[in-house]
């Protein structure tokens, strides 16, 4: 019995090794495809990819971290890098519609679930996308992200200095054509990912 009793508690530790070591392995791995995605995305935006090789099944350990967060905001700032990079094309257009379009729905949905940090992220570059649509509705949806990004994060420098741009552009609209019209001429500087920081330059 006595001798029955050491071969479990032998298993039972090897299990528990082998559970720390996967545990272990998968947290580098996690660690490793961030690092190894931002570097490619600094060089080449559309080559990155956030996937880990991860050995536990149902990949618990980035569960516990929630890295499918991390990874969400990654892949919706690389879909806005695309979008304000698209070019009206051959399409009328259609192809940088369909981009933006992509990007808007992604920071959307990263913004309603991500830490305030990372929704703050969101919702300023949600509002930049926004700013270079119909000019009918560009400057109020604009600033309402921008609102929405500063109300989640007031630390973020760059959704302040966007709402006061969004916020100076209403102004001025409401001064040439009156309020409510939301026509107007639209001023130009805007600038997109990878040429700053991302989400400045409203």
């Amino acid at each position: 019995m006595k001798r029955a009793w050491l071969v479990v508690a032998s298993v039972a530790a090897a299990s528990a090794a082998a559970c720390s070591a996967a545990i272990a392995h998968d947290a580098r791995s996690w660690r490793e495809a961030l690092r190894s995605g931002d570097e490619a995305f600094a060089d080449a935006p559309a080559r990155a990819r956030w996937t880990a090789g991860t050995w536990l099944p149902g990949d618990p350990v980035g569960g516990a971290v929630h890295v499918s967060r991390d990874v969400d905001l990654r892949r919706a700032v690389q879909l806005y890098a695309a979008a304000v990079r698209a070019r009206r094309g051959f399409d009328a257009g259609e192809s940088r519609a369909r981009a933006r379009s992509a990007a808007e729905g992604a920071l959307a949905a990263v913004a309603a679930d991500a830490p305030p940090a990372a929704a703050s992220q969101a919702n300023d570059l949600l509002g930049v996308l926004q700013g270079l649509g119909p000019r009918e509705t560009a400057d109020e949806l604009a600033a309402a992200s921008f609102r929405a990004a500063v109300r989640a994060d007031p630390a973020n420098l760059d959704a302040k200095a966007n709402l006061e741009l969004a916020l100076r552009r209403l102004r001025a609209t409401q001064v040439r054509h009156g309020p409510g019209t939301g026509s107007g001429a639209r001023g130009t500087g805007r600038r997109g990912a990878g040429s700053g920081t991302p989400g400045r330059g409203y």
